[in-house]
């Protein structure tokens, strides 16, 4: 795959009703994480630090600015998500819709919702998810 330009990464996630909606065109960052507790098993006798296969959890940061007429759909559903505590399916492309990209797929539930209004600039909406069930899955797109 060859070097990808951020402005085309991509990012879905499912309303209350189970329709996918796309919040790319709002949104101007996302960090998504994906995290893994190896535990220590070292015993005596070791020089090196043994480790086993650990849980794995993963998290997705999202800024979006507040657009009119837009606003309502990213902050209804975030508003809708964080109220009902509601489990939704996000979907991330890092590289937009570009041959041969990763898709990661996860059950989320909201970990947070910040909206910002500074005073000398945009008002913005801020929301961090963390898996909620399952597990993260890759795929590309073709």
């Amino acid at each position: 795959m060859t070097t990808v330009h951020g402005s085309k990464a991509k990012i879905f996630i499912d309303d209350q009703t189970g329709a996918s909606r796309d919040m790319s065109g709002d949104t101007n960052s996302v960090t998504f994480t994906r995290t893994k507790n190896n535990p220590e098993s070292t015993t005596f006798g070791k020089n090196t630090v043994q480790r086993i296969d650990g849980l794995r959890d993963a998290t997705i940061d999202v800024s979006s600015i507040f657009n009119s007429g837009s606003a309502s759909e990213v902050v209804g559903l975030m508003d809708g998500m964080y109220a009902g505590s509601l489990v939704a399916r996000v979907q991330y492309l890092p590289g937009g819709s570009v041959s041969g990209s990763p898709i990661y797929t996860a059950s989320m539930r909201m970990n947070n919702l910040a909206h910002n209004s500074p005073v000398d600039g945009i008002t913005t909406v801020n929301y961090s998810m963390g898996i909620a069930a399952g597990s993260v899955t890759a795929a590309c797109a073709v």
